[in-house]
């Protein structure tokens, strides 16, 4: 079951989006959804919870700019997708700085619509992993689900997991789970840094921010992991 978050302020574009939301529901049998909208920014991140898979923003709104929505949004959910409403494509380039998946010019049109939201759906179930590890640390066996993994480092010949704030060592080599983690979106940014993709909040010249870590990205490896980074995300970098 998806989670569509829409904040739209008139009310003939809010009719609209969920008459195209029901009609794509009619069309495809396997999109089941629930909806929360909101005609303002301000109810929209008083009641936003952290279970939203996808968000259509109007950039204009009376009392706060979409945009700005977004980066309060970003700061609390890192993993929500993005898509702005509006009809000035200036902004499709701004959206880039919030990780925004994609944009919707107004008025909208049913094919785009339609078209843009299954291009989200297919990124969301590429999101999907399920991957375990099953880790061998000093202090017996732990099975960690790669979900939950923000980046995998070495350190002398220690292989060091981060869950959250928690790290996990055992022995092993960097290339192994690498192997076993490339379906789960794990790519090395340099040869001590394994990342889960999910995590990656932002990137700024030869560093990125993974989790509340800062790691940098080495020379050989940074196109490659800027080109994954961008296929993730659903854009470009």
């Amino acid at each position: 079951m998806l989670k569509i978050c829409v904040l739209e302020d008139e009310a003939a574009q809010m009719e609209r989006m969920k008459a195209y939301l029901q009609k794509f529901q009619s069309e495809h049998a396997d999109f089941e959804y629930v909806l929360d909208a909101y005609k303002n920014a301000f109810d929209l991140l008083e009641h936003y919870k952290r279970d939203v898979d996808l968000l259509f923003l109007d950039i204009r709104v009376p009392d706060m700019s979409g945009m700005e929505v977004a980066h309060r949004i970003r700061e609390a959910d890192q993993n929500v997708m993005i898509i702005f409403v509006t009809n000035l494509t200036q902004y499709a380039i701004e959206g880039y700085s919030v990780n925004a998946f994609d944009y919707i010019l107004k008025p909208l049109a049913y094919n785009s619509f339609s078209s843009k939201l299954e291009r989200a759906l297919r990124m969301l179930s590429y999101r999907s992993s399920d991957i375990t590890l099953d880790l061998r640390t000093r202090d017996g066996g732990r099975r960690v689900s790669a979900d939950s993994i923000t980046y995998i480092e070495i350190s002398n010949h220690d292989i060091i997991v981060h869950v959250g704030a928690e790290q996990i060592r055992q022995w092993g080599t960097l290339s192994k789970l690498e192997a076993q983690l490339r379906e789960a979106h794990f790519v090395r940014c340099s040869s001590s840094y394994l990342v889960n993709l999910k995590y990656v909040h932002k990137v700024r010249g030869d560093q990125l921010l993974v989790g509340g870590d800062t790691l940098s990205i080495s020379r050989p490896r940074r196109k490659e992991f800027l080109n994954a980074l961008a296929q993730y995300k659903g854009g470009s970098h």
